[in-house]
């Protein structure tokens, strides 16, 4: 009887139960079945039709009369939006059939006569008058119907209730789930990855739970809508027990722990195959033993980590407590083992929240812990090493003593030609400045000798490279011995070149160091594999006293045209050009003539 616009929840006798085990039955056919009779109508047992696993078709038959003065405009639903069929029949008070809608997560979700994620079906009464509904529900997974009358004002109010209470949920879902996942960018810590996948694919399930999942996101696909679930309860499972044994390292601490845990993802894995072999409802009772199976373990374990002192341990302890209340109560109402209330109803998303919540505190509490470690660790440190400096001191000092004439060693060895023994480029780059501005700033003379041995490709080739790294290690060696004084620098300038530095060096002096290098080069009796090598060199003399206006870069210059000069006079001499200095000025500028 309908005297109220509240929701009415139709119960007891109100509601007549059919069980059709064949699933075979029309409407007509039920319609003529009597009631009292073995296998006939019977009156519900219980606050809700709630059948459990199944493979019967139930047939629920309610009468509606309204005694309302005003309202007319009625709906009736069936309030459990994983069923996989749904067919609902309206039935005028004369027995004709006003409306058939045949729905359920197995069709699509336009089939559907009120857009809602439970199913509602538009009963019109007048005042006195009175219509039957039908409904017939198959479902391969837990056989729950709680029906519902009520009006349309009546259910948008409690919609926005619902919406309001699964928008603070979410809410929650999501600051965590990106609270999370800002911490795995910044930390690159697995455990938070496996946490925010865990947390993913949780708030999935739960949109496919309530049906919210099939109306916005797949509502043209009921394949995958009632494949959804299975796979969501395989995935967190494999998740959190990553995450668990991941954050409570599990592998160092209890290796027997760590294998249960490992067994425990073997079995969420497994739930995905038996679902694909077409055991639906199969591959739902393991996934819904396994999630209450899991917090239970996850619980016994915390509890021994606990005691052995891993202060960690106690976040999971209170996490899984609350969930595993909720996911009980769940559970027990698939199995229809208790009747459908409000704990089995909110009892997951409370736990879950209160799991969310302390999981996350549990992992910013492992940051802690490992902040307060690396400071106790560098406090640790300091001490021993302020120990060791005070006990060292002295071995230090002299440590540093040979360091730092290693160092100088090392220097000297990198600015050093390793065939030769001469120095080598970077020894010119690094020293060349300096010599420069010395003699600039005291306006001394200056001379390059540019080096480079005659012919020397021809001994490369006649003799072979091995021939030619004698012929250079002899000339440097020449080099090396007539140069004494120890400002004067010899470098292997590349190949076959060399270069002399002479500071405080005038021309004369640059020539008579030039000849000398050039007789006793061609006096040098080289062998190699028994044959004489024939060695002479040209050489190209600079000398200028640097000033402001002259270039280290135009003298080099100058040194290298002067060597091609003494080759194109025929090898084996030197050429000096004292007066070339004007050579290497930049011309002066007009106004500076003038002056």
């Amino acid at each position: 009887m309908l005297d109220s616009v509240n929701a009415v929840h139709p119960r007891g006798a109100q509601v007549a139960v059919l069980e059709d085990a064949s699933g075979t039955q029309t409407l007509a056919q039920v319609q003529a079945v009597g009631s009292g009779v073995h296998g006939g109508w019977q009156a519900l047992q219980g606050e809700s039709p709630s059948f459990g696993y199944s493979r019967s078709v139930y047939w629920l038959r309610v009468t509606l009369l309204n005694r309302h003065a005003t309202q007319t405009a009625w709906q009736f639903g069936v309030q459990y939006p994983l069923l996989d069929e749904v067919d609902l029949f309206v039935v005028d008070g004369t027995g004709r059939v006003q409306q058939h809608h045949a729905t359920g997560d197995r069709r699509p979700f336009g089939a559907r006569p009120v857009a809602h994620p439970h199913f509602y079906v538009d009963v019109p009464l007048q005042n006195g008058t009175q219509a039957t509904v039908y409904v017939r529900v198959r479902s391969e997974g837990s056989l729950q119907a709680p029906l519902v009358v009520t009006t349309p004002t009546t259910r948008l109010e409690q919609a926005r209730l619902e919406l309001g209470w699964a928008g603070l949920y979410g809410g929650a879902l999501l600051a965590m789930l990106f609270y999370n996942l800002m911490l795995f960018v910044s930390l690159r810590d697995r455990s938070h990855l496996y946490y925010v996948g865990y947390l993913a694919v949780f708030g999935v399930a739960q949109l496919t739970l309530n049906g919210v999942a099939f109306q916005y996101l797949w509502p043209e696909n009921p394949d995958w809508g009632n494949w959804a679930l299975p796979v969501c309860m395989s995935a967190a499972g494999l998740l959190l027990s990553l995450f668990a044994r991941d954050f409570l390292d599990l592998a160092s601490h209890w290796a027997t722990a760590d294998r249960v845990m490992q067994g425990l993802q073997g079995l969420f894995v497994l739930i995905l195959p038996v679902m694909w072999l077409g055991h639906y409802a199969q591959a739902v009772k393991l996934g819904t033993v396994l999630t209450m199976v899991a917090p239970v373990v996850l619980l016994g374990l915390t509890t021994v980590m606990l005691q052995r002192g891993h202060q960690q341990a106690r976040y999971f302890l209170a996490a899984f407590g609350g969930l595993l209340i909720g996911l009980i109560a769940a559970s027990l109402s698939m199995f229809d083992l208790v009747k459908p209330n409000w704990l089995t109803n909110h009892g997951l998303q409370i736990g879950s929240v209160l799991e969310f919540v302390l999981l996350s505190l549990a992992l910013a509490h492992r940051l802690k812990l490992a902040q307060d470690a690396h400071v106790r660790l560098q406090a640790a440190h300091a001490t021993e090493l302020e120990a060791r400096v005070l006990a060292r001191t002295q071995d230090l000092d002299k440590a540093l003593g040979e360091l730092t004439e290693a160092n100088g060693r090392l220097q000297e060895l990198s600015q050093r030609d390793a065939l030769t023994g001469l120095h080598n480029r970077q020894f010119l780059a690094e020293r060349m400045p300096e010599i420069w501005g010395t003699a600039v700033r005291w306006k001394q003379a200056l001379a390059l000798l540019m080096i480079d041995i005659d012919h020397f490709k021809q001994v490369n080739d006649a003799h072979g490279h091995a021939a030619g790294d004698e012929a250079l290690k002899a000339v440097a060696e020449v080099i090396s011995r007539i140069m004494r004084r120890p400002g004067d620098h010899a470098v292997r300038y590349g190949g076959e070149e060399f270069l002399v530095v002479l500071p405080q060096t005038h021309a004369a002096g640059a020539a008579h160091m030039a000849e000398r290098i050039r007789e006793e080069v061609a006096a040098l009796t080289v062998t190699h594999g028994g044959q004489l090598l024939a060695l002479t060199v040209s050489i190209g003399v600079a000398c200028a006293t640097p000033g402001p206006r002259t270039s280290m870069a135009l003298m080099l210059q100058l040194a290298d045209r002067l060597l091609y000069q003494a080759k194109a006079e025929g090898r084996n001499r030197c050429v000096l050009q004292p007066t070339a200095l004007a050579q290497i000025r930049p011309p002066e500028t007009e106004s500076s003539a003038q002056t």
